[in-house]
């Protein structure tokens, strides 16, 4: 990974641990030989100023994604992270050697070795997706989810309302009897959605936790279940009405806002 420090008079290696590389690769590079800065081999005890271009080696293997015949819609893409958007009633990626999934198409369409999805979108749900471009961002980036530093935000349309309101729903979430479907459940796992807005039928909400199926399950135990969700009580749409529709969040490396939305 290459990048250009924006900090001043600071060691590589505290510079690092603020984009919160982990420890494992940390361990790695203390012992790597193939660290430059400006082109001369550095360690990660050297210090560094604005301004300065780092190359960091890459551990990682190259991701090995059968490409597929299709596009993916590019929505955002930067050297280092892509945002693009996700069909309806498309995989985020396969299981052994499928081939249409969502990333099958990303690896067809932009030119990375390394090519993860940071997060996961449901078979059924249209939206935007963010995917890493090496394992650096990919780790900063699970970092950032996991602390909540990246805004998910949801456009779902429902059936009704009923109990919802704008506020936090915080249910536990499990898998029921079947494969397919999921509960609310008091011994499930812990599950955070925030409703932001509320506008006819037309309801916003973020996401804290990422659980299977969770905008679904928390909407339509409140009574208000998304249309042409078959599942959890919709109405027998063709199409789920329910849309990533909005991410922001600093960027990882050039600490720019990425706000990305449809």
């Amino acid at each position: 990974m290459i990048f250009t420090v924006t900090q001043q008079n600071e060691s590589l290696e505290n510079i690092l641990k603020s984009m919160h590389i982990p420890k494992k690769e940390m361990h790695w590079l203390r012992m790597s030989k193939e660290i430059t800065i400006n082109g001369e081999q550095k360690q990660l005890r050297d210090l560094v100023s604005q301004g300065d271009v780092v190359h960091l080696p890459d551990f990682s293997q190259d991701s090995n994604y059968i490409k597929s015949n299709e596009t993916v819609n590019v929505m955002y893409e930067d050297d280092y992270l892509a945002v693009v958007l996700k069909p309806h009633n498309k995989k985020t990626h396969p299981n052994d050697d499928e081939t249409n999934t969502l990333m099958n198409d990303a690896a067809n369409t932009i030119s990375s070795a390394y090519l993860e999805p940071v997060h996961r979108l449901d078979y059924d749900t249209k939206g935007l997706l963010i995917l890493a471009k090496n394992s650096y961002v990919k780790k900063m980036l699970d970092y950032m989810i996991e602390h909540h530093e990246i805004i998910r935000e949801y456009t779902a349309y429902v059936s009704s309302i009923g109990r919802l309101k704008i506020g936090k729903i915080e249910l536990p979430i499990k898998q029921a009897k079947s494969r397919n479907h999921q509960e609310v459940n008091r011994r499930g796992k812990h599950a955070v959605t925030n409703v932001i807005s509320i506008r006819d039928n037309k309801v916003t909400v973020q996401l804290e936790t990422g659980r299977t199926h969770q905008i679904r399950v928390h909407l339509s135990y409140l009574g208000a279940p998304i249309i042409g969700d078959k599942i959890y009580g919709g109405t027998n749409n063709d199409t789920l009405r329910l849309y990533a529709s909005r991410v922001q969040f600093n960027h990882p490396v050039t600490e720019k806002i990425i706000n990305v939305e449809i």
